[in-house]
């Protein structure tokens, strides 16, 4: 395996008034299918895999199709306690990529992603922890990793990390019509749009 690795997923629809996206990085315990030019195996993310990444949230950057050239916004909090996963909270740039990045993620037009690498004894330099990744045939079990940076991509790898969704600080609303809601709740979704819209001049999509 490289040092560096990438995995993705589904960007739902979302509305943006204060350029915060919310992403599941890496969902826990979810066997998922990875295909190599080596060949094919199941990968799962231990629970804790991710456990201290948090003292990290405001160094990590994000970026376009996992391009350091491409910088699109920079992590402003990380949690891996949660259920379903590693979340991280990406603040996007004021800047012309990251306008595009919002738009793109409003209609659908990209994915979150995470590089990755799995958790080494001396930082970046030193070698693999000894039970950092575990190998059972071909499934290959994740117990210590770091995350190197977030990505936004065209193309998901990873069915569990999806865009949860880009919210206004001030009042917390939820703004994204996340797959599998029913019809009520997607109304009633549009209406606090159109609420934020008039507030704040902004044309929401949901």
């Amino acid at each position: 395996m490289s040092e560096i690795e990438f995995r993705a997923a589904q960007v739902a629809d979302v509305s943006y008034p204060n350029r915060t996206v919310t992403v599941i990085v890496a969902p826990y315990e979810t066997p998922t299918v990875i295909n190599t030019p080596r060949g094919q195996f199941t990968e799962v993310v231990t629970r804790g895999a991710y456990d201290g990444v948090q003292r990290r949230s405001g160094r990590i950057r994000a970026n376009r199709d996992h391009d350091w050239q491409r910088m699109a916004g920079r992590v402003t909090d990380l949690h891996p306690e949660r259920e379903e996963g590693l979340i991280a909270d990406v603040k996007i740039f004021k800047t012309a990529l990251g306008e595009e990045t919002l738009e793109l993620c409003a209609d659908d037009g990209l994915s979150a992603s995470a590089g990755f690498g799995l958790m080494r004894t001396e930082g970046a330099s030193g070698s693999v922890k000894p039970n950092a990744e575990q190998w059972q045939g071909k499934t290959r079990r994740l117990n210590e990793l770091w995350l190197d940076h977030v990505a936004f991509v065209p193309n998901p790898a990873c069915e569990g990390a999806v865009v949860l969704d880009v919210r206004d600080a001030e009042p917390a609303v939820l703004l994204v019509a996340r797959p599998f809601l029913d019809q009520m709740q997607l109304d009633q979704a549009r209406a606090r749009l159109a609420e934020i819209d008039a507030r704040y001049g902004v044309r929401s999509k949901v």
